[in-house]
């Protein structure tokens, strides 16, 4: 009986020891699971983050989303767990200042999609949160700590709070102002004083060369409105003709790139002033104009130059609406470094000083906490190593930002006594120099095909369940595809497009073929984009089958851009002429027809045969598919298969530029953080040619 009773006190007693200390600790493990998710986040923010707008990567494309929407989250369910829990660990303190940095943004990314830049009030709210949560933990540690410790023991480690707190709160500014920087124009963005300052730059010099910059008085630094905009205003002609200590040296390469960025740099203002909806009064000039055919396409030689130019930026476009870089310039840059280098400083020493503390007294084992354990250790270390790597990248990531390199130049022009100096002039050398680890983009082309995109296929069928198959796989953009979309926009004669039919006349098949080209309420420029597709994978296939080993030069261009216009009207409807949904549903209703067509069909060859049955009756019936397929054949009669190339690398280098100009501003910026569009590029080079629509109809020079 006795012993009936002694084993039933055991119990009694195990089980409310396991209640009292086991099932806690199973509390404090999972928040030591949370912090060291928090640890993978914020490195892969800090790693992936900067890569964003270079890759279509569907580990960096969902991965940094998702790892930036849930830090919030995580933030808030992590520190709800150490409030709510019976048992405390006396390194909660640090944990939560680490989980606060991870909101307090380790990454330079301040939003994942351009509307979000125009939801403040949800940002500031967050923010306030965040205060609230973090608070509540640290002041409910200072009691119970300060109950047990002395207070020499205690202000030490509620000073470096304090510090931390507070450089917390500026560094969530950060984000919460380049936010607010590209949510509206403003004297901080310098946008409203551009729109007036463009209506009248053309009267500022009395003549102008596109080869030299020389008056072109588009102005680099514009973010504090009329206080640093005036007479000694640092404007492009500046940079390019003033002969400034080395900048004079044009033909050295490293100078020459700086002048180029810093001619991207004024260029990307003017596209952020139409996107917040002023009108482009330089559009109609001559000098406009000039600058695009006459200077960045001056000879073939100079075309690769342009796209390059367009490149960089493309990436300032990015980096406002999706960055800080652009809150970090126009504030202070000194006080930027400062602040990062300090909050991590001050961390580390925190979370050092909270684990010498505990290693040397111990740990308070009462009602209240538990033993700190090794793991407790362990997961610290990971949390503070995790901090320093991520601010460190974020600070290198910055210094070698173009926005960096801007900055340097201007004070460069400046300060006099910069000018001269050994030290800076190497260090300005440097920053022009490239470096293949850092690149705007990927360079790269989405491709659909109408011809391969069904198969009866159980493989294929899966593939195109994935998000990584769904908008087919890119190619590598070659030189040549740039430079006949380039040589295309400095042939064309006052900035008038064509969707083609100036290159069936150069080429003599207008009479045969222009029907091709007519757009009207039936047929209309997506129809037109789809038939000619369907007709140049027919000449593909033909030329696969008999002639597998000469491939001609423009075969490349005219395949490569025809599978892009597709890729646009399947994936990007929203860029191109029309109605986004007519567009998605003349793609529909021509795969349905190829589908019928040639379901069962698996080889070229047999794909061939039965295009080259089919026939078009006039008046049957809309049978796009049908009628790309009887255009093909007309274009494989050409005697000459290399004219035959020739002529469809024209037209789609036509249609290609024709399709580009666009007032969907935002549709463009938006598709930047997803790795962007070789249309947006062509779309930049039109606008600051002057070109802001396309042509309602069709003009002919």
């Amino acid at each position: 009986m006795n012993i009936t009773m002694e084993a039933q006190v055991c119990k009694n007693y195990t089980e409310r020891w396991v209640n009292k200390y086991v099932e806690p600790r199973k509390s404090i493990d999972r928040v030591e699971g949370f912090v060291i998710v928090a640890a993978v986040f914020m490195t892969a923010l800090a790693i992936l983050s900067p890569r964003r707008h270079q890759s279509r990567s569907i580990i960096i494309r969902y991965g940094v989303g998702g790892v930036f929407i849930l830090s919030f989250p995580l933030l808030s369910y992590t520190v709800g767990l150490m409030q709510a829990g019976k048992i405390k660990n006396e390194l909660y303190p640090v944990w939560a200042m680490f989980l606060a940095m991870l909101f307090g943004g380790t990454s330079s990314m301040s939003v994942q999609k351009l509307d979000q830049n125009k939801q403040l009030m949800k940002l500031y709210c967050d923010c306030i949160l965040f205060s609230m949560c973090t608070g509540t933990v640290l002041g409910g540690f200072i009691y119970t700590f300060g109950m047990k410790h002395s207070s020499s023991r205690l202000v030490p480690f509620i000073g470096c709070l304090f510090v931390v707190g507070y450089l917390l709160g500026i560094k969530t500014a950060e984000q919460w102002s380049a936010a607010w920087l590209a949510s509206k124009p403003s004297s901080n963005n310098g946008i409203k004083w551009l729109a007036l300052y463009m209506k009248g730059e053309h009267k500022l010099s009395a003549s102008y060369d596109p080869r030299t910059m020389q008056g072109y008085k588009y102005p680099i630094l514009i973010h504090a409105g009329g206080a640093k905009i005036g007479e000694n205003a640092i404007t492009l002609d500046n940079i390019w003709c003033d002969n400034i200590g080395i900048l004079s040296s044009y033909y050295r390469a490293p100078i020459r790139r700086l002048k180029d960025l810093c001619l991207s740099f004024a260029l990307f203002h003017l596209v952020v002033r139409r996107y917040f909806g002023y009108t482009c009064p330089e559009s109609g000039l001559d000098k406009t104009r000039d600058l695009v055919l006459d200077g960045l396409l001056q000879t073939e030689q100079d075309y690769e130059r342009a796209f390059q130019v367009i490149e960089a930026e493309l990436a300032f476009l990015y980096d406002f609406f999706f960055t800080k870089y652009a809150s970090i310039m126009y504030s202070n840059e000194l006080r930027y470094y400062a602040l990062s280098l300090t909050l991590t400083l001050v961390s580390i020493a925190a979370g050092a000083w909270s684990l010498s503390v505990l290693n040397r007294h111990g740990s308070i084992l009462d009602s209240r906490f538990v033993q700190t354990s090794t793991q407790d250790v362990l997961v610290t270390l990971i949390a503070l190593a995790a901090l320093s790597v991520s601010q460190f990248l974020q600070i290198w990531s910055y210094c070698v930002s173009d926005w960096a390199k801007i900055s340097f130049v201007c004070k460069y022009v400046a300060h006099p006594s910069w000018q001269g100096n050994t030290r800076i002039e190497k260090l300005l050398l440097c920053f022009g120099r490239p470096h293949k680890w850092l690149r705007y983009w990927r360079n790269t082309i989405g491709q659909y095909s109408v011809l391969d995109s069904f198969s009866s296929s159980y493989r294929h069928r899966l593939k195109h369940l994935l998000p990584t198959e769904e908008a087919g796989k890119p190619v590598e953009l070659p030189m040549q595809v740039k430079r006949a979309v380039a040589r295309t926009i400095k042939n064309s004669t006052n900035g008038h497009l064509s969707h083609g039919t100036s290159a069936l006349m150069r080429h003599g098949m207008s009479d045969e073929l222009c029907g091709a080209c007519q757009i009207n309420d039936e047929y209309t420029l997506t129809d037109s984009i789809l038939a000619w597709h369907v007709a140049t994978s027919f000449c593909e296939i033909s030329d696969t089958i008999k002639r597998p080993h000469d491939v001609h030069p423009n075969q490349v261009v005219a395949t490569i851009l025809s599978k892009y216009c597709t890729y646009l009207v399947a994936f990007a409807p929203t860029l191109l002429p029309g109605s986004a949904p007519e567009t998605k549903c003349a793609l529909d209703e021509i795969v349905k027809e190829a589908k019928e067509m040639l379901h069962d069909l698996v080889s070229p060859r047999e794909k061939y045969e039965k295009l080259s049955e089919l026939e078009y009756v006039v008046g049957g019936g809309r049978k796009l598919f049908t009628y790309g397929a009887v255009l093909g054949k007309a274009l494989e009669s050409m005697d000459n298969h290399a004219n035959r190339w020739d002529l469809l690398a024209d037209f789609w280098a036509e249609m290609m530029v024709y399709i580009a100009p666009s007032n969907n501003v935002a549709g463009h910026i938006e598709l930047l953080a997803e790795g962007g569009e070789f249309v947006t590029h062509v779309w930049a080079l039109l606008m600051h040619a002057g070109i802001l629509e396309r042509p309602t109809t069709t003009i002919i020079p």
